[in-house]
């Protein structure tokens, strides 16, 4: 979560710059955090029960209020920054990796419903 947070920063600081990169950082974070967290959820619920789970806003508001008592309030993501993580050492296989997990994270999002609506016509209830 570490070169996540990073990464986004960068992101945030150097392509888009925004006014305030640590809160945009937070708020991007969490919301790859929970529609991950969410997608997985989602597909184990309407895989092995047949139930499609409707409570990804409490799991967002969740991951965002425990990402900024995390990062913020404990000084974690100024020392982050100056650490500058990476994975293996190597910033264009980071850059890959995280461009890999973010659209895995938002494909969700797209495929999501099409695959609930699949499984649930094949449930027997």
């Amino acid at each position: 979560m570490r070169v996540l947070y990073y990464y986004y920063f960068l992101f945030y600081t150097n392509i888009l710059r925004d006014e305030e990169p640590h809160l945009t950082t937070t708020l991007a974070l969490s919301a790859s955090e929970a529609l991950f967290i969410n997608g997985v959820a989602d597909t184990l619920a309407l895989t092995f029960f047949c139930y499609k789970i409707n409570i990804w806003y409490i799991i967002a508001l969740s991951i965002i209020a425990f990402n900024y008592l995390f990062y913020h309030k404990s000084g974690r993501a100024k020392h982050i920054i100056k650490e500058k993580p990476m994975f293996f050492a190597n910033h264009n296989l980071t850059i890959v990796i995280i461009l890999l997990l973010s659209l895995i994270a938002i494909s969700w999002v797209f495929w999501g419903s099409f695959y609930a609506r699949h499984v649930l016509s094949n449930c027997i209830y």
